[in-house]
């Protein structure tokens, strides 16, 4: 009876050992994909505030009037740069990272990625500002932030995985370059319903890239899920002002 209850009680502490074992591997998980999601979102603010300074600095030297002239006079040779960009970026980055790429390789993708979205930016703000005001642009800017915010919340809250729509996301979004070629090619607009299509696309993005970030994301994928919701966040922008840009054209 002594044997057993000594032995008992060794495997009460044992257990209870496990038992803290196990808790203090959870929280150092906890706080280690806490970190993460930290870096993350800091390095996005970070990417966002560099954008703006380049169009801040460009706009300042140049001036909106100067844009758009230059867009203006060569309008297909701009929407095909554009297209090309948007075919050729994705791509440039995947090869990239398909090459387990250093970490300074891939704070250099960062910056390549802020230069093209910057450069998508130029004639669309120089527009926004000229004939509708900065009042407008800085509504774009809000809307987009409250998007954001309510739709990282969303899946924070939930704990929806939303990876499943990976496969739905990319056909909609290759639908999406064909009709933009076609719009360049043979002169059409693609109005407003185009628009609220692609911002629906990108929020999309958004809850699909935060769903990666969050579930299958390793510590060292700071960077790569900064580049994807960097893009993410700046098309539904760019999207967002277009469309505000439709609703007060009278």
């Amino acid at each position: 009876g002594e044997h057993f209850s000594v032995k008992g009680t060794t495997m009460q502490y044992e257990n209870e050992y496990d038992l803290s074992n196990q808790y203090d591997r959870g929280l150092q998980a906890v706080e280690a994909k806490s970190s993460f999601i930290t870096r993350v979102y800091t390095k996005l603010a970070l990417s966002i505030l560099a954008l703006a300074g380049i169009e801040a600095a460009v706009f300042g030297i140049v001036g909106a009037e100067k844009i758009l002239a230059f867009t203006e006079s060569h309008l297909l040779a701009m929407g095909l740069v554009f297209l090309a960009m948007c075919v050729a970026g994705p791509f440039i980055s995947n090869a990239v990272l398909a090459s387990n790429p250093s970490r300074p390789t891939q704070y250099g993708l960062l910056a390549f990625n802020i230069l093209i979205e910057a450069t998508f930016l130029f004639p669309l703000l120089a527009v926004a500002g000229l004939y509708f005001g900065s009042a407008l642009i800085w509504q774009a800017c809000g809307l987009t932030a409250s998007l954001f915010i309510a739709l990282s919340a969303a899946v924070f809250v939930t704990r929806i995985d939303f990876s499943f729509l990976r496969s739905f996301l990319t056909f909609c979004g290759f639908a999406a370059l064909i009709l933009i070629a076609a719009a360049l090619l043979f002169g059409f607009h693609l109005g407003m319903w185009f628009t609220i299509a692609v911002i629906f696309l990108a929020c999309g993005y958004i809850l699909y890239d935060t769903s990666v970030m969050m579930r299958y994301a390793e510590p060292d994928d700071d960077i790569i899920c900064t580049i994807n919701l960097f893009t993410s966040v700046m098309t539904l922008f760019f999207y967002i002002l277009r469309l505000l840009m439709e609703l007060n054209r009278n």
